[in-house]
């Protein structure tokens, strides 16, 4: 029986008020739009979910809590090898499928092509690592303390499902910030942007559905998130052809 308690109303309220000031900040304001202070900015909204975790975690007075994050983002052994397979090539896999089915619906044989390029450029800070520290900084937040939490009181569909659509939300003031991947879709289509926010709620139904399977490893999320990351990267996918891996 777990003696501790996880406080997830004040890591949303933190993180939501890190993140959004941070981005709101560089989307609206001059001086902010300027690097370096633009990247920094943008980071520090991103790091926002792992910053919360932590202080919440050190402030705890649960030694058992602190343990248990310890063991989930170390303890390789929590990560199966027989999930390794899903955790580095499920997404790749569902893509490609999208991209078929979309060919199928008379959208370009192109997209199986790999992308030469990434599709935006979000400041000084390469892209790449960009979507390295998102999987990292976010999953920190998320599987460290967030759903943790929310399966404390409600159950596991439920906390899922409210997860998902609070870290949809998280991701709002993206659409304002000029070079992020949410502008370029809102600027190219409201209705792309709003699958956007939508797809993400089934992205948190298999990424909790990886975490149990490799025994709350929050390595191995981290892992499958960058992935996730990547995948959408890799191909010369179009925006349209991704509701296909949405539904």
């Amino acid at each position: 029986m777990k003696t501790y308690t996880y406080n997830t109303q004040k890591f949303y309220i933190l993180t939501f008020i890190i993140t959004w000031l941070c981005w709101f900040a560089i989307a609206y304001h001059d001086v902010f739009q300027q690097e370096p202070l633009f990247s920094l900015f943008a980071l520090l909204g991103l790091m926002a979910p792992s910053f919360v975790a932590l202080f919440l975690l050190y402030r705890s007075k649960s030694t058992e809590m602190k343990r248990l994050f310890i063991s989930k983002l170390f303890d390789i052994k929590r990560i199966q090898v027989s999930q390794l397979f899903i955790i580095l090539f499920l997404m790749p896999i569902i893509v490609v499928i999208s991209i078929l089915i979309s060919i199928l619906f008379g959208y370009s044989y192109d997209q199986l092509q790999v992308a030469e390029a990434f599709s935006f450029s979000p400041g000084i800070i390469p892209t790449f690592f960009i979507l390295f520290l998102a999987a990292l900084f976010e999953e920190l937040g998320w599987r460290g303390y967030a759903i943790e939490g929310l399966q404390q009181k409600y159950s596991a569909f439920q906390a899922t499902l409210m997860f998902g659509i609070l870290w949809s939300m998280w991701h709002i003031p993206l659409f304002f910030v000029e070079g992020t991947y949410q502008y370029n879709l809102w600027q190219e289509s409201a209705l792309l942007g709003a699958h956007f926010l939508i797809s993400i709620i089934p992205l948190a139904f298999i990424i909790g559905w990886v975490y149990k399977k490799n025994n709350n490893s929050i390595l191995a999320v981290i892992l499958f998130h960058f992935v996730t990351n990547i995948s959408q990267e890799a191909f010369q996918i179009l925006e349209t052809t991704k509701v296909f891996e949405t539904f």
